[in-house]
């Protein structure tokens, strides 16, 4: 067992935040680079003026001649008190724009990826200036957008054609000129004194009130919007940068294993410097070298991906794989030997997840609720599917992993001498059966030590676009899982594993981590297994063998444990798992009840309010 480690580490109690890798270290920067610039737009959204909705503004046919007509209110938040007076009317009436520039428009040609292209029209406003407005009475007024900034100009004006290159400004021609512009104009005045500032327009043909209203001035919500925007992609990268609670225990204890290693000749059964050899066994259950009959290459299980306190050690010899070790002693990583693992309940992963989906979920129901354009709803009613779906997957994910998780701590794990038929959770070493390992060709390599696995072949390929950009990656080809029956033994004694039974349902099969990795060419191979002297967890059924697979891969009639066997989980409809590692392994990567049920069933709550509810 590692230095100084004792089994009450792994209960980590309410809370913990784990000392970050390097790699989650720099997740957690760019988490707070994006929290600090959510900051920085609300912070800044402060300032620009809440402008309310133009179904709020009085229409009028045309200016009001006295101040006293106007219906002034005060005004909302973000209104500076250098530039605006505490109250003002907010107004939409028809004008004619005699004097000033409002908007440029343009006509280019873009050209697409396939050499083509189209004219294409475009518009901008011009930023504040002084327009002088004449209304439908003839009453003049100069009234600007924001000269001091506050607002950025807002507008629609009609599209011209275009079919050649063409740029010109939209504006005023002096007064009484019949082709002057004519806007549909949302005001804000002031009364005292008399002052009068553009929000947004919209071009018309004629000056009738009865037209649409122009477009809604929205800075200080989109501002917002952004704000939310990106305070939910912090809190997704914050989310993942959290890894679960016992992970940094294990980091920490293998790196221990590493540096212990350093100085050990690798071999089978050994953590060494260059990994752990699995053992390669012959049909009569001899332990066979690899210069023995046909030659075969022994993977090396790393370190970093090994046993957490030193491999237990293999027999002499398979003459009785059912058979306990010695006097029976309990393999030091079994969990009647250390304990079950408890990861905090509560995690910056909680925050992360919080912050994440309420921001969405309160940014979907902001563009559909509030004031905007048709844009911004549709906007909205697209974020709110997705968000939605989203939810919905992450509901459903959360309810199998707590399915698997409750069903993982609340099962005591048996010992193998006395497992009893039905549920059970077993955690052993991999030992071969009557099957020995049977030597796997693939990728110009013959392997041995195996006792089930998966492959999979790649190739390298390059591709050019349509623009002479070459790009290359490996591009995944062909893949084969296989096995025999094997033996997990924790010491107490060895049950029966057939692979066969647990590929009818692939899902449920883990074979770790990567152990060997070769290239040939533009081609390479990915090896995962279960090999002689790996750790192993297997959560299913336990049930009788049959007699027809007893009489093909041995049994003894002095051991129950020889007479039944570990298949899926079918009958009881819990979950099934064949796991390389042990239960601290799997547990590992697993986080509290609280985080992978409870905290996803309020989000999920609270967007099914936020969708029926919520109004701005």
């Amino acid at each position: 067992m590692e230095e100084g480690f004792t089994p009450a580490d792994l209960d980590h109690g309410f809370f913990q935040m784990s000392r970050p890798s390097l790699k989650h270290g720099v997740a957690y920067a760019f988490a707070s680079l994006f929290f600090l610039v959510s900051l920085g737009l609300f912070a800044t959204s402060l300032s620009i003026p809440d402008v309310p909705r133009t179904d709020e503004a009085d229409r009028v046919s045309v200016l009001p001649p006295d101040a006293s007509d106007y219906e002034v209110v005060p005004v909302q938040a973000g209104y500076d008190a250098d530039e605006y007076a505490d109250a003002a009317a907010f107004v939409i009436v028809p004008l004619e724009l005699e004097n000033g520039d409002i908007a440029r428009e343009w006509c280019t040609w873009v050209e697409n990826d396939d050499g083509g292209g189209s004219w294409e029209w475009g518009y901008d406003m011009i930023d504040g200036q002084m327009l002088s407005w004449v209304d439908g009475n003839g009453q003049r007024i100069s009234a600007p957008f924001s000269l001091k900034g506050s607002l950025v100009p807002e507008g629609e004006v009609f599209s011209s054609p275009c079919s050649s290159e063409w740029e010109r400004t939209i504006g005023g021609y002096g007064a009484e000129n019949p082709g002057n512009p004519l806007f549909l104009t949302y005001l804000l005045v002031e009364t005292d004194p008399m002052r009068y500032q553009v929000l947004s327009v919209a071009e018309v043909h004629r000056l009738d009130t009865s037209l649409s209203a122009p477009q809604e001035v929205t800075q200080r919500e989109d501002r917002g919007r952004w704000s939310l925007l990106t305070l939910g992609i912090g809190g997704l990268v914050f989310m993942y940068a959290s890894e679960p609670s016992l992970m940094h225990d294990l980091r920490r204890i293998r790196k221990a294993n590493w540096e212990r290693a350093k100085n050990l000749q690798s071999a089978v059964g050994v953590q060494g410097s260059e990994g752990r050899l699995l053992q390669h066994v012959g049909l009569a259950g001899q332990p066979l070298n690899a210069e023995e009959g046909n030659p075969v290459t022994l993977p090396s299980r790393a370190v970093k991906q090994d046993w957490l306190f030193g491999a237990p050690s293999l027999p002499a010899s398979y003459e009785n794989v059912f058979a306990p070790d010695g006097d029976g002693t309990l393999l030091p990583e079994h969990p009647a030997s250390l304990g079950s693992p408890m990861p905090a309940t509560v995690t910056p992963y909680s925050l992360g997840a919080l912050i994440f989906a309420l921001s969405f979920i309160w940014l979907s129901a902001d563009l559909r609720a509030r004031d905007g354009s048709l844009g911004h709803t549709i906007l909205g009613w697209v974020l709110t599917a997705v968000v939605t779906v989203v939810n919905l997957v992450w509901f459903v994910y959360a309810w199998k992993q707590f399915k698997l998780v409750r069903a993982i701590q609340d099962l005591p794990t048996s010992p193998v001498r006395s497992v009893a038929v039905g549920q059970a959770e077993i955690v052993g070493q991999v030992r071969p059966s009557k099957a020995g390992t049977p030597q796997l060709s693939v990728g110009g390599k013959t392997i041995g030590g195996l006792c089930a696995w998966t492959w999979t072949s790649y190739e390298y390929v390059c591709r050019t676009d349509s623009e002479g950009n070459t790009s290359c990656s490996w591009e995944a080809r062909d893949s084969d899982t296989g096995g025999v029956p094997f033996i997990v033994h924790d010491g107490s004694g060895g049950i029966m594993v057939d692979p066969s039974l647990w590929a009818k349902r692939p899902k449920t099969v883990d074979h770790g981590p990567v152990i060997k990795s070769w290239q040939r060419g533009n081609w390479r191979w990915d090896l995962n297994v279960l090999g002689v002297g790996d750790p192993a967890y297997v959560l299913g059924d336990c049930v009788p063998r049959t007699h027809e697979h007893m009489e093909e891969w041995g049994r003894d009639e002095t051991l129950a444990n020889s007479l039944v066997m570990m298949v899926p989980s079918t009958d009881t409809g819990e979950a099934s798992v064949l796991h390389y590692g042990t239960e601290l392994d799997l547990l590992s990567s697993k986080r509290s009840v609280f985080e992978i049920l409870i905290v996803p069933c309020a989000v999920f709550l609270f967007s099914v309010f936020m969708f029926v509810n919520y109004t701005p």
